[in-house]
C-alpha cells in the first residue's frame, strides 16, 4: 500500500468499526482509517440479527458499567439517540422504533454503508487488511508501524473494539497498543453473554436446554424483567445478557421464575388435590421446568407440610447460585472493562498523559446494557473526539 509511505495524515484511527468510522465521518480533516479486517464494520453488518439495534431512545448514564459511572455523561448529552436519528432521516435510511425504545435499522447494511460514505465524504482513506503493530509518540507525531508499512500522523484515535465476536476478528491488539503507551486499563470480561450452571448442576439443567420463559433475576442491586434460555450448560436469554453486564465472579445470582404468580397462592388454590407440586405449577411454568426446578423436593401437595411448601417457593421464586464463570467472548455480545477513564478527558476522550492520542468506543471502560446503548455509546464518544480534532485542522 504504497498510499501509506511517506505520507503525513492529520489523524488515523486505529479501528474501522462503528466508533472508529463514526469518528472519521465527523470531521474534515485528512484522516486514515486503519482497519485489520478484510471489510470494515463487520460487527455492524451483524448486529441486531442484521437489523442493527443502532440506539435507544432512553439513553442515561445509569444504562452504562463503568468504574467511573459519571464519565460518560458529557459525550451521551452532546450527541443524543435523536442527532443520529437527524442523519439517519437525512441519509433516507429507514429505521423503526420497538418495544423499550430499541431504534432498529430496516437493514443492518444500511448502517454499514452509511458509516463507510460519511467517512469517506469527509476526506478519510479506509486502509483495510492493515494491522497496527505498534505506535510511537514523537514530539508533535505519531509513528505507527503496521503490517503494511509506516504511518505518520499528528493525532491517534484508538477504536479498535473489545474481544467480544473473535470470529469477526475481534482480537487484544488495541489493548496491547494501549498497554504499550503506557494507558492504564480495568481488566476486561466477556459481557452480555450467558451464565454458566456448576457442572455437578448441568446434567439436570441441560434436560431443559431450548425452554424459555419470562422471569426477573437479580444480582446486587441489580435487577431484570425478560426472557430466559435454558442452554446446555447454564442460561441465557434477555435477562441474564442484562445481569451478566454487572455479575462479578463469586457473586451470586437470583432468579424468581414466576415473577407474577405467588407459588403459595397457587398451593392454596389446589390444596385439595392430589398432585405433585410440579403438577400443579405446569400450567405456570411450561414444559419440563417445574419438574426439574423442584427436583428432590417434589411430593403430593395435600401430604406436603408448610416447610415444603416453602421450600417448594423458594425454590422456584429465588432460585440462588454462584455461576463458576461466563459463556466466555465466543458469546459475548460486547467487552467489559476498558482503558481507565481517568486516564480520558470526559469532554474529548483524549488521553490526558499523551496529546493527541484518543480512546473512543467500547475500547474505553464504559459498557452499555443490551437494547442500543453500546452503539450509542460508540456515536458519543467518536463525535466528541471528532469536534476536538476538528478544532486541531
Amino acid at each position: 500500500m504504497r498510499f501509506l509511505e511517506n505520507t503525513f495524515f492529520h489523524t488515523a484511527i486505529v479501528g474501522g468499526g462503528a466508533a472508529g468510522l463514526f469518528c472519521a465521518g465527523s470531521f474534515s480533516a485528512p484522516k486514515i482509517v486503519l482497519e485489520a479486517n478484510k471489510t470494515p464494520a463487520r460487527k455492524v453488518r451483524v448486529s441486531g440479527g442484521g437489523k442493527c439495534n443502532f440506539s435507544n431512545r432512553f439513553v442515561t448514564a445509569q444504562d452504562y458499567q463503568s468504574q467511573n459511572c459519571h464519565f460518560c455523561k458529557s459525550a451521551l448529552s452532546a450527541f443524543k439517540p435523536a442527532d443520529f436519528l437527524q442523519l439517519l432521516d437525512q441519509a433516507a435510511i429507514a429505521w423503526e422504533e420497538r418495544q423499550d425504545g430499541r431504534l432498529f435499522a430496516k437493514n443492518a447494511e444500511d448502517i454499514a454503508r452509511f458509516l463507510i460514505r460519511r467517512a469517506k465524504q469527509q476526506n478519510s482513506q479506509i486502509a483495510c487488511g492493515v494491522r497496527v503493530l505498534n505506535i510511537v509518540p514523537q514530539e508533535g507525531a505519531f509513528m505507527l508501524h503496521t503490517s503494511e508499512g509506516t504511518v505518520r500522523a499528528g493525532r491517534v484515535v484508538l477504536a479498535s473494539g473489545g474481544l467480544s465476536y473473535p470470529s469477526l476478528g475481534a482480537n487484544s491488539s488495541g489493548w496491547q497498543l494501549a498497554k504499550r503507551l503506557g494507558l492504564s486499563a480495568v481488566e476486561p470480561a466477556p459481557a452480555l453473554c450467558g451464565l454458566l450452571f456448576p457442572k455437578q448442576e448441568r446434567g439436570l439443567f441441560s434436560t431443559l436446554a431450548g425452554n424459555s420463559l419470562p422471569v426477573k433475576v437479580r444480582c446486587g442491586k441489580h435487577i431484570f424483567q425478560d426472557q430466559l434460555l435454558f442452554t446446555h450448560d447454564g442460561v441465557s436469554g434477555p435477562a441474564i445478557l442484562q445481569i451478566s453486564l454487572f455479575w462479578e465472579p463469586g457473586q451470586p445470582v437470583e432468579i424468581d421464575f414466576l415473577p407474577e404468580q405467588t407459588v403459595v397462592s397457587v398451593f392454596q388454590e389446589h390444596k385439595t388435590e392430589n398432585k405433585l407440586l410440579s403438577c400443579v405449577l405446569k400450567p405456570y411454568l411450561s414444559g419440563k421446568i417445574a419438574p426439574v426446578l423442584l427436583s428432590g423436593k417434589d411430593v403430593l401437595l395435600a401430604n406436603a407440610s408448610r416447610a415444603e411448601l416453602e421450600q417448594a417457593a423458594r425454590q422456584i421464586h429465588r432460585f440462588t447460585w454462584v455461576p463458576p464463570q461466563t459463556a466466555g467472548y465466543t458469546k459475548a455480545e460486547v467487552t467489559r472493562g476498558g482503558i481507565d477513564t481517568r486516564e480520558l478527558q470526559a469532554a474529548t476522550l483524549q488521553t490526558r498523559r499523551i496529546p493527541g492520542l484518543y480512546v473512543i468506543g467500547e475500547l474505553a471502560d464504559v459498557t452499555g446494557r443490551m437494547g442500543g446503548f453500546n452503539l450509542q455509546w460508540a456515536w458519543s464518544s467518536g463525535f466528541c473526539a471528532a469536534q476536538d480534532l476538528a478544532k486541531k485542522f
